[in-house]
């Protein structure tokens, strides 16, 4: 699901978004620290965060990526797994939004970058016996993948200021330990 309409590319979706290194990093480091941020906030336990960047050989746009290692599907309620899934994205397209870096076919081939975390949610709502209600606008339920984005916006605005003590040393550091992140946040681990 993506909330934009496709774009057409010449090669890939880091080259629509027209991001140097740094700013990759950055967008990356906000899409982990929002994962994170918004984990510890449901109870979630802390875990370690990386990113990386690398270079598309065909066009030469930045690309980077990242992880939350040792992510548990199943380390709270389904419908709070499936939100803090969906806080990566929208964490990375906030941080997109207010650095004049959002456009439509930006936000599209972000929310596409992020469709692994839209996999991992079909699989944690799978676990619970339920399947992603991607009807938009939303239905409010708790499955409804376009309801938790709305949530994960809300959270993520509250959280604002650790979600960016975090990302900004992660791109810096480009790894973190589940207790930086824990200290960063000024959150208590779980």
């Amino acid at each position: 699901m993506t909330n934009y309409a496709p774009t057409e590319y010449p090669c890939c979706i880091y080259g629509i978004r027209a991001l140097d290194e740094g700013q990759a990093l950055l967008a990356t480091a906000y899409h982990e620290a929002g994962h994170g941020i918004t984990g510890l906030a449901l109870g979630m336990p802390a875990r370690t965060v990386e990113i990386q960047v690398d270079t598309c050989m065909r066009c030469g746009a930045a690309r980077a990526g990242g992880a939350n290692k040792a992510v548990s599907l199943l380390a709270a309620s389904g419908e709070d797994v499936v939100m803090m899934l969906t806080a990566g994205t929208q964490a990375e397209l906030l941080w997109l939004t207010l650095k004049g870096h959002f456009t439509d076919a930006v936000g599209w081939a972000t929310e596409v970058g992020g469709l692994n975390d839209q996999s991992d949610a079909q699989d944690a709502a799978n676990h619970y016996g339920e399947v992603l209600d991607y009807t938009v606008p939303s239905t409010g339920g708790s499955y409804s993948y376009p309801a938790q984005q709305l949530r994960a916006q809300l959270v993520l605005a509250g959280l604002w200021g650790q979600v960016t003590a975090v990302a900004e040393e992660l791109a810096v550091r480009r790894t973190l330990t589940a207790a930086e992140v824990v200290r960063l946040a000024g959150l208590s681990a779980r």
